[in-house]
Parts: C-alpha cells; sequence; structure tokens
C-alpha cells in the first residue's frame, strides 16, 4: 500500500499543481475583479466606411461583450443583427474581421464598393446596442443569432482608424477562479500529505501474567491408582517414543522439571524479553532419567511434580528432550505491523510450562484398554476413538512434543502411557477432536488461536492472514477510497464551475428574421413624423415631407401643398397643427428589407377619426416613411394589430379574395356605382358612400352643360396592394386607386379651368376635345377567410386630387 499511496499522492500533487497555477493565472491574470476578459488594444483600419466582425465570430451567447474604440476622429460602435449590417453596407467598401486568434491577432477581408457617404449610423434605430453621443464604447449581452460589431466614423465618411480593444465579462468569472485556486491548493497538500506520509512503528502488546491454579492434594490423592510402582518399569525401551535419537524414557517416575519463566521477565517489551530467552531454556538431558525405586508410592511422586511445576505446566513428556525454543525473527522492511506483532508474540517468548489463558486447564481420558496392556499393540488403526471429557484445554497448533502434558492419569495409568501419543493430533478424525486441537485452516474464524487466546480476545493470530484481510490493508483501502471520493468530488466541482464559465454555443438554426421594430422605436418614428409633419405642412415644404413619407402619401402631400400655394397664397388657410396620439403597433417579423409595421392612433383634430397608417423601411439605412395613411371612422371596428404578420401562400389561399382580385373588383364597383354587380361583394364605408353620391351628381350637373357632350368616371388599381394577416386570419388590405373624371367637349367648342382645386395643375388653358381631373385615393380593406364568409369591409377611403388638365 505504501506504493500506492505514493503513486496516488504523486497524481494528486501534479494535478493540484496545475489546478493551482491555472486558477491563480485566471484569478490574476485573466479575469481580474471585473470578470471580463479583455484583449490588448489592437489598430484596425480601413479604407472603405466600416470595419465589422464576421457573424461566425460571435458563436456564443450569455456573456456581455465590451468594445472599445478610440482614434482621431469621432467614432461610432454598434452591435445589429447581419441582415441589418449586412444591408447596410451592401455595396459599400469595408474591412471584415474573419478571424481572432488570441490574444489579439485578427485576420481581416476587405470588401470593395463605393465610399460615398452613408446615413449616419447613430440615425438608425436598429442597432441591439450603440455607444451614445461623444462615446466610442458599448456594452451588449450577447444573444443567440447572428449579430455584426461595426466600427465607423460618427458621420458615415469613409477612411475608418481606430485602436480597438475586445472584452468578454463572464459572469462569477472572478469568483469561480478563486474557488479553482483554492481547490487546487487542497488537492495539492493532499497529494503532498500522501506522498510524505510516515505510519509509525508497531510496537508489541504488552504480555499479561496470568495465575497458575495448582492441583489440589485431594484430588492428586484420588487419583493415584494402587501398584503404581510395579507399573513404572513397564514403559516401551529406549528409543520408541519421541524425541530427536531419545527413547521414550527407561524409568516410569523420574521427573525433570521445566524451565519457568518469571512474570516480571514476561511483562517486558520483546526487545527485553530476547534474552531472558536465551537464559530460560532448558537443555535437553543427554542420558535417560534415573528410575523411582518401586518402593515410592505414585502419589508421593505424583504430589511431588505437582509441587515442583505448580508456577507453571510441564508443556513436555518427562523422557522426551526438550527442544530449544525457536528464535525471534527480525521484522523485515516489507513486513506490515500484524506481521512484525505475530513474530514477536507471546506464544514464541513463553518457555513450556508456561501459559497466557488464565486458569490451568486439564483434560481427564478414559481409556478402554485393559491395565498393563503393552502400547506397542496398539496401532493406529485399532485405537478406540477418544470420547473422553474436556476441559476446555486452551488451543494449541504447536508440534506435539511441545504440546501441554500435565494430566491426571486415567484408569490407574500414568500420564505418559496414555494413548494420546500414539496417534498424532492431526490423525484423529476431525469429528471426534475439540475445536482447540484442529488445525488452524479447520477451525471457524472466531476459534482460531491467537497466542493462546481466541482471536475474539485479541490475540494475534497464528495463521498466515491474507493481505485482503487485514486490518492494515483495510484500513489503507479506506483512505484510498475516501482520497479518490475527496478527488471525484473536486473534480466534479471543477468540472461545473468550468463549465460555466464556457459560454453556451449558438443554437438557433431557424431563418434569420426579426419584428420589423420595437414599440419603442415605433413610437419614436411617430413623434418624429409629428414633429417634422407640422414644420412641413406649416412651410408647405415638399423637401421635409420627403424625409418622412413616400408615394402614395408624399404624392398626396405634394399636390396639397401645390394647391394650397395657388389657391391661399398669403398663407392665411394653412392647415393647424395637429399630432397622432395613442399609436398602437402592429411590427410583423421581416427577414429582408423593406420592412413595414402598422400603425393605429388618434388624430388630435379630427376627435371623430383614427388614423391607420403603414411606415416603410427601404433599407437598412433608409429611414421610415409613412406609405399608406387613411382615416376611418371611430365608428368601424378595426382588426387587432397584435400578432400581425406577413401572408404566407397558405394564409393567401384561406382568404374570400386575393388582395389583387379585391382591388379590381372595387375599382369595377366603383366606376360604375351602387348598381355595378360587384357592388354585393363590399361593405362600403361611409366615405365610399358619400363619394359615389358625389360623382353621380357631378355627372348630371356636367351632362347639362351645352360645351360638355358626355361625361366619364374611372376608377384603376395603382400599385400592388399591401397585405398583412391578423391573429383571426382575416387580411388587412392597404391599396391605391387612381380616379379620371373625364370631360368630353363638344366638337365645336373649347373649355378650359377657370376655378377650383384643379387651376392649380392647369389654369385659363383652352381645350377642344377633354378636360379631365385625376385623383389618387388610399383604401384600407379587410378580406375575410373563406371559412367566416361575408363581403368585403371598407375600412376607408381617402383621395387627393393630384391632377388636372385637358386634350
Amino acid at each position: 500500500m505504501r506504493f500506492a499511496r505514493t503513486a496516488l499522492g504523486l497524481l494528486l500533487s501534479l494535478a493540484g499543481l496545475v489546478v493551482t497555477v491555472a486558477g491563480a493565472v485566471a484569478a490574476f491574470w485573466l479575469v481580474g475583479p471585473d470578470n471580463t476578459i479583455s484583449t490588448s488594444a489592437r489598430e484596425l483600419t480601413s479604407e472603405g466606411l466600416a470595419v465589422i466582425t464576421a457573424p461566425d465570430l460571435l458563436d456564443r451567447h450569455g456573456p456581455t461583450l465590451h468594445v472599445t474604440a478610440t482614434g482621431g476622429k469621432p467614432l461610432f460602435v454598434g452591435v445589429g443583427q447581419d441582415l441589418d449590417v449586412r444591408d447596410y453596407l451592401a455595396g459599400a467598401a469595408h474591412t471584415r474581421l474573419i478571424r481572432f486568434d488570441p490574444p489579439a491577432t485578427f485576420g481581416t477581408q476587405d470588401m470593395r464598393g463605393r465610399s460615398t457617404k452613408l446615413t449616419s449610423p447613430g440615425d438608425l434605430d436598429w442597432w441591439v446596442a450603440k455607444s451614445g453621443t461623444g462615446q466610442s464604447s458599448v456594452a451588449w449581452p450577447i444573444q443567440d443569432g447572428r449579430y455584426d460589431v461595426v466600427v465607423m466614423n460618427a458621420d458615415g465618411s469613409p477612411a475608418v482608424g481606430a485602436q480597438v480593444r475586445f472584452g468578454v465579462e463572464i459572469h462569477r468569472a472572478f469568483g469561480i477562479s478563486l474557488i479553482t485556486l483554492g481547490a487546487g491548493i487542497v488537492v495539492l497538500a493532499l497529494g503532498l500529505s500522501l506522498i510524505l506520509r510516515r505510519r509509525p512503528a508497531a510496537t508489541a502488546a504488552p504480555i499479561t501474567a496470568f495465575p497458575v491454579v495448582a492441583l489440589p492434594a485431594a484430588r492428586q490423592a484420588a487419583h493415584t491408582p494402587a501398584g503404581s510402582a510395579a507399573a513404572a518399569g513397564a514403559g516401551p525401551a529406549a528409543g520408541s517414543g519421541y524425541g530427536a535419537g531419545a527413547g521414550y524414557g527407561a524409568g516410569a517416575g523420574a521427573v525433570q522439571t521445566a524451565a519457568t519463566v518469571e512474570p516480571a521477565a514476561a511483562l517486558q517489551p520483546a526487545t527485553a524479553l530476547e534474552p531472558a530467552l536465551a537464559s530460560s531454556t532448558v537443555a535437553p538431558t543427554s542420558q535417560a532419567p534415573t528410575p523411582t525405586p518401586a518402593s515410592t508410592s505414585f502419589a508421593a511422586t505424583t504430589s511431588s511434580a505437582a509441587t515442583t511445576f505448580a508456577p507453571t505446566r510441564v508443556t513436555a513428556s518427562p523422557f522426551a528432550p526438550t527442544p530449544p525454543p525457536p528464535a525471534v525473527p527480525a521484522a523485515p522492511m516489507f513486513m506490515s505491523a500484524a506481521a512484525v506483532a505475530r513474530a514477536k508474540s507471546p506464544r514464541l517468548l513463553v518457555g513450556f510450562g508456561a501459559t497466557t489463558c488464565g486458569e490451568p486447564r486439564y483434560t481427564e481420558h478414559s481409556d478402554k484398554r485393559g491395565y498393563g496392556e503393552s502400547r506397542g499393540d496398539r496401532s493406529p488403526s485399532n485405537k478406540p476413538p477418544y470420547d473422553g471429557p474436556t476441559y476446555d484445554r486452551p488451543a494449541y497448533d504447536g508440534p506435539a512434543y511441545d504440546r501441554p502434558s500435565y494430566e491426571q492419569p486415567a484408569n490407574g495409568r500414568p500420564a505418559h502411557d496414555r494413548p494420546s501419543y500414539e496417534q498424532p493430533a492431526d490423525e484423529q478424525p476431525a469429528k471426534e477432536r475439540p475445536a482447540h486441537e484442529r488445525p488452524a485452516d479447520e477451525r471457524p474464524a472466531g476459534e482460531r488461536a491467537t497466542n493462546g487466546r481466541p482471536a475474539e480476545q485479541g490475540g494475534v493470530g497464528a495463521e498466515t492472514v491474507s493481505l485482503v484481510e487485514s486490518p492494515e490493508f483495510e484500513k489503507s483501502d479506506e483512505a484510498v477510497r475516501r482520497t479518490a471520493a475527496l478527488l471525484a468530488s473536486g473534480a466534479l466541482l471543477l468540472t461545473t464551475t468550468s463549465c460555466g464559465l464556457l459560454p453556451a454555443q449558438n443554437s438557433d438554426a431557424a431563418p434569420e428574421r426579426r419584428p420589423a421594430v420595437t414599440l419603442a422605436d415605433a413610437q419614436a418614428v411617430v413623434q418624429r413624423y409629428n414633429q417634422i409633419n407640422n414644420q412641413a405642412n406649416r412651410a408647405r415644404d415638399t423637401n421635409l415631407s420627403e424625409t418622412i413619407e413616400a408615394d402614395p402619401t408624399l404624392a398626396q402631400t405634394r399636390a396639397g401643398f401645390l394647391i394650397g400655394r395657388k389657391l391661399d397664397a398669403p398663407g392665411k388657410d394653412k392647415d393647424k397643427p395637429f399630432t397622432y396620439t395613442d399609436p398602437r403597433i402592429g411590427a410583423p417579423e421581416f427577414g429582408s428589407y423593406p420592412m413595414r409595421f402598422v400603425v393605429s392612433s388618434g388624430v388630435s383634430n379630427a376627435p371623430g377619426s383614427r388614423q391607420l397608417g403603414v411606415w416603410q423601411r427601404q433599407s437598412a439605412g433608409a429611414p421610415w416613411l409613412l406609405t399608406n395613411s387613411v382615416y376611418p371612422s371611430k365608428t368601424m371596428k378595426l382588426p387587432p394589430l397584435e400578432g400581425l404578420r406577413t401572408p404566407a401562400k397558405a394564409d393567401l389561399d384561406k382568404l374570400a379574395s386575393l388582395p389583387a382580385a379585391a382591388g379590381a373588383s372595387l375599382a369595377a364597383y366603383l366606376t360604375g356605382g351602387v348598381k355595378a354587380p360587384q357592388a354585393k361583394l363590399f361593405t362600403p364605408s361611409p366615405g365610399i358612400s358619400k363619394l359615389l353620391e358625389l360623382r353621380a351628381k357631378s355627372k348630371v350637373a356636367d351632362t347639362a352643360e351645352t360645351y360638355i357632350a358626355s361625361v366619364a368616371d374611372t376608377f384603376q388599381p395603382s400599385g400592388d396592394p399591401l397585405t398583412f394577416i391578423t391573429s383571426s386570419g382575416e387580411a388587412l388590405v392597404f391599396l391605391s386607386l387612381t380616379e379620371q373624371y373625364l370631360q368630353r367637349v363638344e366638337p365645336g367648342s373649347n373649355a378650359y379651368w377657370t376655378s377650383g382645386e384643379a387651376t392649380a395643375f392647369s389654369s385659363m388653358v383652352k381645350y377642344t376635345q377633354t378636360l379631365h381631373q385625376d385623383y389618387l385615393h388610399q383604401l384600407a380593406l379587410v378580406i375575410p377567410t373563406k371559412a367566416t364568409g361575408g363581403p368585403i369591409r371598407i375600412l376607408s377611403m381617402d383621395g387627393q386630387l393630384v391632377g388636372a388638365g385637358g386634350s
């Protein structure tokens, strides 16, 4: 386990060192207390109009991006969706950053194109983040999608030069770096502790001296057989018993005392006992002991022997030579503490006759062999099984000649003539042997002898314990498991925190689309229109109107200003200022330009009406312009603008009529009047009814003139209708119609415009064939679905005279 602990310590130390260095570098050099990983300032220049990043460079989202630019000119820094930036710079020369190599190396690509000045980037509202006035830095939480960073001159002029610094702010990055640093230090300390750890040297357990109880004299007398003197000399011949070449004994009564171990010596440590072992060893007897006279009673001999051996126990036959005690082996360096303790166990330190089990134990044998029967007549095959009582003899697994032999005679026979010497213990049937006499590998784990004590009493096992079963292995294995668990927990913590540092990969694979405008930007557009429109109306300035309007609305405005200047040259009857109030926005999503949104708002000078208009941006660099504008009555039910979207083919298929067909039918209806077949397809607005009534009266009055031969009123669709699908599936359609009111002049006559609005376009010019007035009408329709059915509702129709003349 020492090798495994050292190897694990080396691995932990190496890992801890790497993590510690990484945490320190991240915390104090790479990140810093502001949680921002920044590049050094890098000079970026372009002969074109801008320096932009490719959308692939911002392929992760979550952290906050910081961009700071400095240069000789006022600079603009912005972040926009790629569809807006791409359209804004379409056809313009610029430089694109296509690669970034840490720490601050960029790969660039020059895009050729025109170098004419662009719309000032600060005036555009599609930037998701842009620098403020007088600033050239931006902070933007990176979003999922395709976005570009743009650096250009604030006025949109070419030749950009800037020192740019990029930074990414990662939430809690500094704290996570400190945690990583601390975890690395802990792992490093743990690894060093495993490498430098030294297990303390194991010491042998102290040997406890146990009292020895001598056999009572009464019990000795009761077991003394009659005629023991005669039987004393009947032993087998010398050389037939145990021992190293020594006979079993020439006489029966000679007793040789065994060396005893003093209690004081037994309590000494193992190192102190080694000299005592040498001094207490009894040398084997070189000659047979002197026989005891026949007149001496066996009881007296036994009593004398019992008195002599009372302090200890006789551990060998009186006639067997005493083998020398085994020497205590020196513990090699690779031995475990358990092996050292076994090598110095008290079993090897106690001489024969001593015991460590408390009280001496005795075994009474019952032999059914007749008295005086020769021992040599028996063999292991004819020996009767031993079934005598036992008195819990201490377990012992040493050699047979070293087994304690001080036992009481059985059936009047001396102890040395008992059949226990005829058959070795290991040849007795296992079922007839007590548990303490079985071999160590046949005993239960709890009954194996350990220094004369059972294993459950804390002795050192006499048998060899496998490595995986040793307590030291279990402790080391437990330490390794705990260390591995700690390492796994730390790795999990570092993995979790490191994953928290890595931003998420962009996953938006859908086609790039976005709402045309935000609510705040739409309201800003309406406010700007109110301001500029009033200025243009007061001055009748078409140029100002061109900055906020587009056709067909702009065409009507131009005609209105022209009529106003003709009929009210002093300017006394100018339009009073008004505003659009309480705008409600419907902003569909678009994936390309042009983009549009719809606004429904009140009119400050017409409380009975609402304005319903469409704002359009033709390109990313163009302003929002009002293209369609009608004024339905408040009594008209307008469709909801929430959830407004551009139509798909499936949406158009569900409509009761296609928008273009509806426009053509409407033109036929207005041309034919209320009796036209197409009239049943529509629900007219109040303005439509008034217009048809007015045109019918005009026709009657004009044909009554002598110089007018006939009158014709014709409506034609103009341009493509703008269609939006509402949340209910209906179509909100904006379209334009042109109207020509034509008067044919009688042959031989002439006619000309003398008064009215037509004089703004043709005054005092004589025409001999025709006179005509041209109108431009804007309409808003609601086309139902096939499922709901019903007529097409005309929300409003607003016209303006835009021309007059003749032929």
